[in-house]
């Protein structure tokens, strides 16, 4: 009689797991109802199967939303605890992986890789790796819309396209939410959870299935903590990092009278392409690298430096006549530091503050004058993000200097992160 009970509490929880809409668990106290026992002998039932590692329990006391598996299991002797420690109405049962695997219904799934691994009793937020290169045609589409800040990003569909005709339903997709994750090797991958990739097309879970990277990886733990846990991220991106420092600049040169020194700030309208690499070509580099230059020595208002320093010069040309010339935005940068800026042992450091300026605008000059052949080389988001590093350490050297103005001296206080320094490439 025991096992004809097991078997028959068994159906119950298989049968509503199938059912459901959202790969859902069944409330504990409402198998009790259906199977019309005692609260105690289906609690013994429940100990039996767990055992026999024929279910698994999700409890309101380990997450938030027992009515789906939002995480991985706990062990098997923690679940029998707190089978006798926690309330039939705040725990759900679910089949376990071994018992789901006998679903005469899995070919339904054949196209739908990811919804099938949900359907076999994974976690909904289970991560899974792809290489970055993924995003790519998301990107590159106007019809999606696709941010990738920090720690993570999103990709929709445009409303007017959701609506289109001409749109095919098949790319009618949403990526919820996507984070950072990390090889072997420390290179950066995609993560997206289960729950999210259940949300497009069965065509595009086949297109992210060919990126799916087979090796082992990891989670990056801030983006873990905001998604996972519901906390706030420890550190900031050092791109949102360097965005940031043109706004406090903006905000200091108010303070100490002057016009802003850049005339437009990003950080209520991120440029599209200001993110780590996608996919580590030179071509990629080389778009990256004439952003950056057009978002820092094109940025720079020249009424900045009016009435302070000269904005031209008069140059000799080679037949002997004098031309006057304006003098380049990074130049009247250093000589304008070099006329108002020490350090507090009186020495000028102009050229080391637009050292990074300078080399963002040499390397765009470079390929300008040349047709160079694409190539597809792995170290190039290092060497992108040692770019960004130089010209974040520049503008945080730019805002030091100004801040020491006598009118923001006691009247500016940075963002306590920015001036904690707690900034990371994730």
């Amino acid at each position: 009689m025991e096992e004809a009970s097991d078997e028959q509490v068994l159906a119950v929880i298989v049968d509503f797991f199938v059912s459901s809409s959202d790969f859902n668990g069944i409330l504990a106290v409402r198998l009790t109802k259906k199977v019309g026992f005692e609260w105690e002998k289906t609690r013994k039932i429940l100990e039996r199967l767990l055992s026999q590692e024929r279910i698994s329990v999700v409890f309101y006391s380990h997450q938030s939303n027992p009515h789906i598996k939002r995480l991985p299991d706990l062990p098997s002797k923690e679940q029998v605890k707190r089978l006798y420690i926690d309330s039939p109405d705040t725990f759900c049962i679910y089949p376990s992986h071994r018992i789901l695997q006998q679903r005469t219904d899995l070919e339904d799934y054949s196209d739908k890789p990811f919804a099938k691994r949900l359907a076999l009793g994974e976690a909904q937020l289970t991560p899974v790796y792809f290489d970055l290169a993924v995003l790519e045609r998301y990107h590159r589409d106007p019809r999606y819309f696709f941010s990738f800040g920090g720690i993570g990003g999103r990709i929709a569909i445009g409303g007017d396209d959701y609506l289109s005709e001409n749109m095919p339903e098949r790319d009618k997709i949403l990526i919820e939410t996507f984070g950072i994750g990390y090889n072997q090797a420390r290179d950066r991958v995609v993560c997206v959870y289960l729950r999210y990739l259940i949300l497009l097309s069965p065509e595009h879970q086949q297109i992210w299935l060919a990126h799916i990277v087979d090796q082992p990886c990891s989670i990056n733990s801030d983006y873990a903590r905001v998604t996972i846990y519901g906390d706030f991220p420890e550190y900031k991106s050092a791109y949102q990092a360097l965005l940031s420092e043109l706004t406090e600049i903006n905000k200091i040169c108010k303070l100490i009278g002057k016009p802003h020194l850049f005339r437009e700030e990003f950080e209520d309208n991120r440029p599209s392409d200001f993110h780590p690499m996608l996919r580590p070509t030179k071509r990629n580099l080389q778009d990256f690298i004439h952003l950056l230059d057009k978002m820092i020595s094109e940025n720079i208002d020249r009424k900045f430096f009016d009435d302070d320093i000269p904005l031209e010069e008069e140059k000799e040309r080679s037949d002997g006549k004098i031309e006057v010339q304006s003098i380049a935005t990074i130049n009247l940068l250093r000589n304008w530091l070099q006329s108002h800026c020490r350090t507090s042992n009186g020495q000028d450091a102009s050229e080391e503050v637009v050292k990074g300026f300078r080399k963002v605008r040499k390397l765009r000059q470079k390929p300008a004058h040349t047709i160079q052949e694409d190539e597809y080389d792995r170290t190039l988001p290092r060497e992108q993000d040692a770019l960004v590093e130089e010209v974040y350490l520049s503008l945080n050297m730019l805002r030091l200097a100004l801040s020491s103005h006598p009118r923001a001296r006691d009247n500016y206080k940075p963002p306590d992160w920015l001036n904690e320094g707690k900034i990371v490439f994730y």
